[in-house]
Order: structure tokens, then C-alpha cells, then sequence
């Protein structure tokens, strides 16, 4: 898991579905794998996530969080207010993500 202790750059919707490496009855909160993918029509960002409510977060449901890229200063030239990115694990296509507003 990387670092909580960072500046995340977005708040997005992000939409989760539980990935086949899981197991058992576990909420995107249990998950340790906070590192996964933006995908962009030619490109992939890495970015690591927070989850704004972390009890109330459900896989195949919204939730808020906040999101911080590995490479900010590429992915801001790329990444869209309202547009909606499709969110990999590895290889995995697990969700969905809309950018919803930039921290400052």
C-alpha cells in the first residue's frame, strides 16, 4: 500500500467492483491495494486513493474519494473535470472513476 501522508490532487466518484483476487465479504475499505489505474484513451496513470467514507463505501456503488497521481504534472495535462476514466487493477478492469473537482 503506498502512503496515506500525501497531497491528493482530485476528489472523484470512484465505482468499484470487487476484484477476483479477493475474497470473503470485504468492503473497498479492507482492500490494501490502495494503487491502481486511470485509463486514458492512450495512456495509463497511476494514482493512489482515499476513500472519503470509508464504512459507508460498497463495491458495484459510488463513493467519493480523493485521488493523487504518480505523475501529477503529465496526468493534469490529460485528466477532465466530468469525464468518467475506466479504473484498472494491474490488468484487471474493476470500475469506473468521474473527476469531480481539483484540490488546490
Amino acid at each position: 500500500m503506498l502512503s496515506y501522508n500525501r497531497k491528493y490532487h482530485f476528489v472523484c466518484t470512484l465505482t468499484l467492483n470487487k476484484s477476483h483476487v479477493l475474497t470473503g465479504a470485504c468492503l473497498p475499505k479492507d482492500d490494501i491495494i490502495n494503487w491502481l489505474f486511470l485509463e486514458t484513451t492512450d495512456r495509463l496513470y497511476s494514482f493512489v486513493y482515499k476513500i472519503e467514507s470509508p464504512i459507508q463505501a460498497r463495491y458495484n456503488q459510488p463513493f467519493r474519494a480523493k485521488i493523487a497521481f504518480t505523475m501529477y504534472e503529465e496526468a493534469k495535462l490529460f485528466v477532465k473535470l466530468n469525464e468518467t476514466y475506466k479504473v484498472l487493477r494491474g490488468q484487471e478492469n474493476i470500475g469506473w472513476l468521474t473527476v469531480d473537482n481539483v484540490i488546490d
